[in-house]
């Protein structure tokens, strides 16, 4: 029998007023609004798993980033122990991307795997032009925040089980690498999608028209990438829209 997970959305910062059209592909410019900065603990018995780490510190972001707030109680250690976990206790974590705000605070979690796919790690190396910034590539004085764990990172190429139920899927545009969690649940096939679909309307309303991000390397893999995430998935967790805070545990009663 497939193990039933459940998913708890933690804030770990957030952009204090961010252009939706940054999200949505030329659509909604001039639209800002708070964008958390999420990430996703997933349980089931006694296993946990974090998918993300969150953001810089915002002195580093503010000056080379979109501007972002983040309080003590957000970091992502202090965000587990509120919880009662112990960040040193976590032995998986799953990193959707090596983007600056999804991939700090590494040092949090000293003897966790952490799982990056081969083609994200190849682009965090090399970027693209318009991407070396946000993988902080280049940056005098910075160093992306990867590679100080080096050694414990674990390459996944393509899709991949990652524990009973929990199963990573490679769903490039956006990044070269980057990879949704596909979790089983009581109720169905959650998706954390992360900035493969930051916000709800990516996906559209009703089967409707699909929107890909406005960061991205290839707009026709994010667009087929949506289309996967629609085949997949019963739930679609975007990773920047704030409706998702809208429950407290995923799935929803």
């Amino acid at each position: 029998m497939t193990r039933q997970w459940t998913l708890r959305p933690l804030c770990f910062g957030e952009f204090s007023a961010f252009e939706k059209s940054v999200l949505t592909y030329n659509q909604g410019q001039g639209v800002k609004f708070v964008a958390p900065i999420t990430g996703w603990l997933l349980h089931s018995g006694a296993e946990t798993i974090l998918v993300d780490t969150g953001p810089s510190v915002p002195e580093v972001a503010n000056r080379w980033h979109s501007a972002i707030r983040c309080t003590p109680e957000q970091r992502p250690d202090a965000a587990l122990r509120s919880l009662g976990l112990a960040p040193e206790s976590l032995s998986v974590v799953i990193l959707t991307h090596l983007h600056w705000d999804h991939c700090y605070n590494l040092e949090c979690f000293p003897n966790a795997r952490l799982m990056v796919q081969s083609e994200e790690l190849r682009a965090a190396v090399d970027p693209i032009a318009t991407q070396r910034v946000a993988y902080e590539v280049g940056i005098p004085g910075l160093r992306p925040p990867w590679l100080a764990a080096f050694d414990r990172l674990e390459v996944v190429r393509g899709d991949a089980d990652i524990a009973p139920g929990v199963r990573v899927l490679l769903l490039p545009g956006h990044t070269p690498g980057l990879q949704g969690v596909l979790v089983e649940t009581a109720r169905g096939r959650h998706l954390v999608a992360s900035d493969g679909a930051p916000h709800g309307d990516n996906l559209g309303s009703s089967g409707g028209a699909m929107i890909p991000p406005g960061i991205h390397i290839d707009v026709a893999q994010c667009l087929r990438s949506l289309e996967r995430m629609r085949r997949e998935a019963d739930v679609v967790l975007p990773s920047h829209d704030p409706a998702i805070f809208a429950h407290a545990v995923y799935p929803t009663a």
